[in-house]
Formats: structure tokens, C-alpha cells, sequence
């Protein structure tokens, strides 16, 4: 371990990586095999299709290396990503709930322009990460320091004692059996009260990914899913989680889609089945977007 730690620091050591990358990345393909190794810090530029791009900070962790290498919609939820991309364009209000450092709510924005984007990142130094994503590109993206809920107040947040985490979570049994956890006592707030204090007349789109807590996320909507019938892109982790989640649906007309990454989007009856995200919107919503039984991978492409 030792040894290995001495290799780590000698590579952060390296001069120059980033532009030798650059380059690189010009000329050959790696594959992930290779790139999930090569990582450095700098500020990286992010094509969402031909024309539109953000910049996020590279802190040297894995989304925003492998938007890097393989290139938003390739590699990291690239099939999310893209389809994301093309949500957004038809919202006027989003929310990214679970936002870490941003990805989803810096190409919402990027996409649509006039739209209103919340970004809620329950974790302070994630969130300051976040925040300075949103500063770098000029965006009014609102970050909400807080956790999204089934009641307004407090709570505790759990989270490997890690510089940088994807799994933190209200729920503790996410992170059940690991060692090294922290805890930490953060503010939560429930949907329809923050919709009602931002005097917000639509909620359109949403981007759920809160590590199994999501009955008590969609649970704070209160009347929201039957008033403003948004669309959501959410993280099932569960086929239990999975139906409750769809019975929050039942009698709302929506339809339920499974995101396959790098494959498909794909009309399905049940919700978690599969640990992925899923497409939860309106028929009329679906019939709209053209989103038969099955859509492909590369039809989903902006380019």
C-alpha cells in the first residue's frame, strides 16, 4: 500500500498532463480500461452537442474524467445524459436533486438558457464544488445547500468519510455495513415548500438521484405530480423501491421507461428491476417527444 501511495503522489506530480491528454485525446480512443487511470485537475470543456458547451473544474475524480475522455453522452450515463439534453429543451423550470458537482443542472442550462435551474447538493464541500461550476460558466443556476424530502427541517446525512463521495444519502440503509462513515446534520426541505417560498407557478423537470431515498423525495411533492405533471429522470436502486415509487404514479396517466446505458430507452411496466435510472413522464409527454416503445442509444444524439 505503501508503495502504491508513493506512485499515486509521484503521478499527481507530473507536469503537463493535461495538455498531453488534450492531445491524446485528439488522436486515439482509449478505452475506459485505460483513461479510468489518467486522471489530472484542470478546467475541461464539455460539448453537449455541435454548438452548445459547459466548463466544469476537474478535482480528479471519476464523472468528470470520464466526460473528459469519452465525452458527454458516451461513456458515464451517456444514455441519461443525452436524453437529458433533449428534456430540457421543452422545460421551464428544472431541478437537479442530487446534484454533486453538476452535471445534469450545468446541461440543462446549457441547453436552455431561459430556464430556471435549482440545484440542491446536501453535502458543503461537494456544494462548494458545484457552485463554482455555475460561477466558471456565468450561469443563474440557484445551488441549494440542502437535502430534498418528505419534511422541511433537518436530518442526518450519511457519507463515506471520502474527499470526494457519489453515495451519500438520507437513508441509512444505503450505506449499510460500510465502515468509516460520517454523520452530519443537514437541512432538508420538502418539494412543495420550496416550489411555494420561490413562488414557483410550474415544476417541469426533474432529476432525481438521492440513493434510495426516493419515496420520501417524491413523497414531499405533496399535490405537485397531479397539478404541474413534470417529467423525472430518477435512480431506482430497488424492485421494493421500484413499486413504491410507481404506486406514488398510479391514476396520474404517466408511463414508465427503463434507460439502458449505451443501448436504449425502453417502455416498461415495472420500475427497478434493474439498478438504473428510469424515465418517468406524462403519456402526452412521451407521445410528444416521439418516445415509442424502444428508442435507441444513437437516435438520442444532439450532434
Amino acid at each position: 500500500m505503501t508503495v502504491r501511495n508513493e506512485l499515486r503522489r509521484l503521478y499527481a506530480a507530473l507536469p503537463f498532463k493535461q495538455p498531453v491528454y488534450e492531445l491524446a485525446r485528439r488522436h486515439v480512443r482509449l478505452p475506459a480500461s485505460v483513461y479510468q487511470h489518467l486522471h489530472f485537475r484542470g478546467v475541461i470543456d464539455v460539448r453537449v452537442d455541435a454548438d452548445r458547451a459547459f466548463r466544469m473544474y476537474h478535482h480528479g475524480f471519476q464523472v468528470e474524467n470520464d466526460l473528459f475522455w469519452a465525452g458527454y453522452g458516451n461513456g458515464w450515463e451517456g444514455t441519461s445524459l443525452r436524453l437529458w439534453a433533449r428534456l430540457a429543451q421543452h422545460a421551464c423550470t428544472i431541478f437537479d436533486i442530487g446534484a454533486n458537482t453538476g452535471v445534469y443542472a450545468l446541461a440543462a442550462k446549457t441547453m436552455n438558457p431561459s430556464a430556471q435551474v435549482y440545484a440542491f447538493e446536501p453535502v458543503e464541500r461537494i456544494a462548494t464544488r458545484l457552485a463554482n461550476n455555475v460561477a466558471l460558466n456565468g450561469y443563474d443556476i440557484e445551488v441549494v445547500i440542502a437535502g430534498v424530502s418528505e419534511s422541511t427541517g433537518e436530518a442526518l446525512l450519511y457519507e463515506p468519510k471520502t474527499q470526494h463521495a457519489y453515495s451519500a444519502s438520507l437513508n441509512p440503509a444505503m450505506l449499510a455495513g460500510k465502515s468509516d462513515l460520517s454523520e452530519k446534520r443537514i437541512a432538508t426541505t420538502r418539494m412543495d415548500d420550496f416550489a411555494a417560498e420561490r413562488g414557483l407557478s410550474s415544476t417541469d423537470l426533474f432529476k432525481i438521484d438521492v440513493e434510495k431515498h426516493e419515496i420520501e423525495v417524491l413523497c414531499g411533492f405533496g399535490g405537485l405530480i397531479a397539478l404541474n405533471r413534470p417529467t423525472f429522470l430518477i435512480e431506482i436502486l430497488s424492485e421494493t423501491l421500484g413499486e413504491q415509487v410507481k404506486a406514488l404514479f398510479s391514476g396520474h396517466n404517466y408511463v414508465f421507461y427503463e434507460i439502458n446505458e449505451g443501448v436504449s430507452v425502453r417502455q416498461v411496466t415495472t420500475l427497478g428491476s434493474a439498478e438504473r435510472n428510469y424515465l418517468i413522464c406524462p403519456r402526452e409527454f412521451a407521445s410528444g417527444m416521439n418516445l415509442g416503445e424502444s428508442t435507441f442509444h444513437a437516435e438520442l444524439s444532439q450532434f
